[in-house]
Formats: C-alpha cells, sequence, structure tokens
C-alpha cells in the first residue's frame, strides 16, 4: 500500500496531497488499478483529517486520476490518466462488453456489401493515378472538380481550387489550426467541444482560451469579451450537432459571432464531419462567409468508419498556406480512399448512405426516448449520440465505473472540457456522460441503455464505515 512522505505536505493540506498522488501516477509507483489506502488509514498514516483525504479523492476522481467504486474503495484509474492519453474511448475493443464510448456511425450488412462491389469496381477500371499517384495536385485535380461538384448539391458552393482531400477529419482540423495560428498564439474554442482540440493545441504550442457556452452552443458576448482583451488567431467551433452535446446553432447566432470574427479579425474553423445527416440546419457558417471560415466535414461518421476520407475547403486567400501545412504533416490522402468517395459521389452511394445514417439514427433516438422515460439529456433526432447530465445521487467517475462492471462502457465529460481543471477558478462540474448510439447492434443498445436507466433510478449509495 503506497503512501506519501508526510514531511512533503504544506498547506493547503489536500492540493499538495493531489499534486503527490498525481506525480506517484505519472511516475509509475502508483499503476493503474492500485487500491488506494482507506479514507481512515491514509488520514491516520498521513496525521490529517478524513474530511481532507475525502476532499482530495474526490477531485482526483473528477480530474479522471482516480475512480470510486462503490463497496471497493478507491483506484488509480485504468486508463492512463497523462494529457497524451485522456481519451473519451477504451483504446482496445473487448468482445463481452457493449462498448458505447467510441462515437461510430451505425452499420449492417448493407455497408459490407456496399464497399465490396465499390472495390470490384474500382478494380475494373483502376486508373494511373491510383497505382501511381505521389503529386497531391496532379493526382487529385479530377477528383476535386468531382467533389465540388457534390458539395455544390449540399448548397455549398466550393471552388474546387480551395478543396483539400483529408484522411478525416482530425488532419483537416490539424492543417486548419496551423494555418490560422502559429506557435505562441492564442485560438478561442467552446468550453465543451472535441476530445482532441485540448492535446492537439499542447503539442503545437497554440495557446486554447475556452469560452462560456448555453444549450444553443457559444455565447457571442463570452466570444466578443475574450477577443477584446487579446489576440486571438482562430476560433474551433462545432455548431451543428458533432459537439458532445449536439446542440444546433440557430441561424442569428451564427451571424452574430461571424461579425464579431470580422471585427477582430479571426478566421474560423468549423467542424461539421455530421452537417450532411441534418435534415432542415441553418446555413454553415462557411456558406455565410467563405473567405474567412475553414469547413471541415468527413465521411467515417456518416458513412462507415472504414472510409477515412474528408474535406477541407479553405478560405481562397489561405489555399496555399493551407495546402503546404497539409503537405508537410500529412503529404496527401490515401488515394484509394478519395478514388472510392468521388466514385460514390457520382453515382449517389454517399447521398444514399447519409440518408439511410440518417434514418437509422432517428430510430435509435427513438429508441432512448423511449428507454428513458422522464430523463432529461441533450441530443438531437439525428444525433449518433445524447449527452446524459447525471443527478446529484451520482459523481460521474462512479457512475461510468458502475457502468462498465455490467459490461457497458460509455465516455465521461473530462475529456471534452476544454478549461484549465487544475484551476478552481476556471474549472466547470458537468457531472455527465457520453452515450453513442451507433457502435453495437439495436438489441445490444437496446440492453445498455437499460442497464444505464437503472443505474440512474438505482443512485449511489456510500458503503458505511466499518470499525
Amino acid at each position: 500500500m503506497w503512501f506519501p512522505d508526510p514531511e512533503k505536505l504544506k498547506r493547503p493540506v489536500y492540493k499538495t496531497l493531489q499534486s503527490l498522488i498525481i506525480n506517484a501516477i505519472d511516475a509509475g509507483d502508483l499503476r493503474p488499478g492500485d487500491r488506494m489506502p482507506t479514507h481512515r488509514d491514509f488520514a491516520f498514516k498521513m496525521n490529517i483529517s478524513v474530511q481532507t483525504v475525502s476532499r482530495t479523492y474526490d477531485a482526483l476522481c473528477k480530474l479522471g486520476y482516480l475512480v470510486g467504486e462503490v463497496g471497493r474503495g478507491t483506484f488509480v484509474r485504468i486508463r492512463d490518466a497523462s494529457p497524451e492519453a485522456a481519451m473519451p474511448f477504451l483504446p482496445t475493443r473487448q468482445e463481452e462488453l457493449i462498448d458505447l464510448s467510441m462515437l461510430k456511425p451505425v452499420t449492417d450488412s448493407l455497408h459490407y456489401e456496399v464497399m465490396q462491389q465499390g472495390l470490384m469496381e474500382l478494380s475494373k477500371d483502376l486508373t494511373r493515378d491510383l497505382v501511381k499517384a505521389f503529386r497531391p495536385e496532379e493526382a487529385f485535380r479530377d477528383h476535386a472538380h468531382v467533389a465540388a461538384k457534390w458539395l455544390n448539391s449540399h448548397r455549398m458552393d466550393a471552388d474546387w481550387q480551395n478543396v483539400i482531400f483529408t484522411n478525416g477529419a482530425v488532419p483537416g482540423l490539424l492543417s486548419a489550426v496551423m494555418s490560422t495560428a502559429p506557435a505562441g498564439s492564442a485560438i478561442c474554442v467552446e468550453e465543451v467541444s472535441f476530445h482532441i482540440l485540448r492535446p492537439l493545441c499542447d503539442y503545437l504550442g497554440v495557446r486554447m482560451h475556452a469560452a462560456k457556452m448555453d444549450e444553443f452552443g457559444l455565447l457571442p458576448e463570452a466570444f466578443e469579451e475574450l477577443c477584446s482583451h487579446q489576440p486571438i488567431r482562430a476560433l474551433v467551433i462545432s455548431p451543428t450537432v458533432c459537439n458532445p452535446r449536439a446542440h444546433v446553432m440557430p441561424l442569428e447566432r451564427r451571424q452574430d459571432l461571424l461579425d464579431i470574427a470580422r471585427r477582430y479579425q479571426v478566421h474560423i474553423i468549423e467542424n461539421d464531419v455530421l452537417g450532411t445527416l441534418i435534415k432542415g440546419a441553418p446555413p454553415t457558417l462557411w456558406q455565410l462567409d467563405p473567405e474567412r471560415v475553414f469547413y471541415i466535414t468527413s465521411f467515417s461518421k456518416t458513412i462507415m468508419p472504414g472510409l477515412r476520407a474528408g474535406l477541407l475547403i479553405v478560405p481562397p486567400e489561405m489555399s496555399v498556406i493551407a495546402k503546404n501545412r497539409h503537405l508537410v504533416t500529412n503529404w496527401m490522402a490515401n488515394p484509394l480512399a478519395v478514388d472510392l468517395l468521388t466514385h460514390w459521389m457520382e453515382d449517389g452511394t454517399v447521398d444514399r448512405l447519409i440518408s439511410w445514417q440518417s434514418n437509422a439514427l432517428q430510430k435509435r433516438q427513438k429508441l432512448a426516448e423511449k428507454l428513458f422515460p422522464g430523463i432529461n439529456y441533450y441530443s438531437h433526432k439525428y444525433a449518433p449520440h445524447i449527452w446524459l447530465p447525471l443527478p446529484s445521487t451520482w459523481q460521474e467517475g462512479d457512475f461510468v465505473a458502475q457502468a462498465r462492471r455490467h459490461q457497458v462502457a460509455i465516455a465521461g465529460s473530462l475529456p471534452f472540457m476544454m478549461v484549465d481543471q487544475s484551476n478552481e477558478g476556471d474549472a466547470i462540474r458537468l457531472n455527465a456522460v457520453r452515450i453513442a448510439l451507433g457502435p453495437c447492434s439495436e438489441e445490444r443498445l437496446t440492453t445498455a441503455l437499460r442497464v444505464i436507466a437503472s443505474l440512474l433510478q438505482a443512485g449511489a449509495e456510500t458503503p458505511l464505515p466499518m470499525f
């Protein structure tokens, strides 16, 4: 049983104790799965109060370093708690587990058949570029025309010269951030956002400032307040469902944010990977101001996970800069994926699979509504997930751990929180979980949602002390 050196404790004691435990985890003295001393044992050994130990453990559970299991005790979290591994999903697939921690689209035999047929058709007429492609500009010139035509059919009148093929949304995000914000500069993000953003900015040396939100997304006054006090190079935003709370930002607010961005000369990076699923959504920020907005979309969440292909549309004056950044970080998108994607754009398969996905997700949203009667949560009828605030009877870490004990994996809110959780003045306490609806069969999803509903109804019960 590990204990820190009592001589190292300084006031405030609970803060020092937090640091000592985190340092021990980072150093490997405390390993994932290790059981922590009981509150009473820790307090006796360190000559401090039980309340101080409880406060320390609670804080570390919220930060993701520890996890409490009802009736068993407190443990070092199994998932590596370093910032580089603070992802919401399980790193490996476990067959016995119903894994709702990773956001994936619904798939069935149709997708296998479509992929098989598409690859067979490509094999019958291999293009020179598919076999010998090595220069991105030359290889994808014709493909960019196809993509621009497809975008135009979705009210996105893009110039093919400003379209960059990517291997998904993350390479597009990387290129956009590098194009707008050099190392040492600052960007604005929503306080609850894409979990990749924090580590990405850390690696690039870009300072990230989180602005407050409401149920419709980023607050314009919070964005303007930030811009008025320091130079902000870009705003990264997900206004249409592909945000943790699955909100759709109203048109008026989109226009307000663009007005602020123009006044302060801020570029906008719009993550819209689910936009094509949403029928009747407001115009994208890119549609409202293509000269200022970097637009990111991809197809692994709207069509099938195996199609690692996406598009980055860039402002005309930033085209060369963005292409250079993409070149040095990715060189070029996978030619086979681009060939298959554009083939499907031309023959209507892309739109057919997107429509199928919208209908499948709508059906699963109705299932969640049926199995969660009287339970308040955030979502959208075409969203692949729900965001579930927990009642006061549960703490996020305990709820995730209990669901896991019942063979259901879900994501806690911590990886999606962009504010500095080590600073109590800035930290927000969401106490929520994200539940993906697409990764498994409808039968297994029903089982998992029933488990979650039963946990919500039962509540967490603190074990009685043993003397």
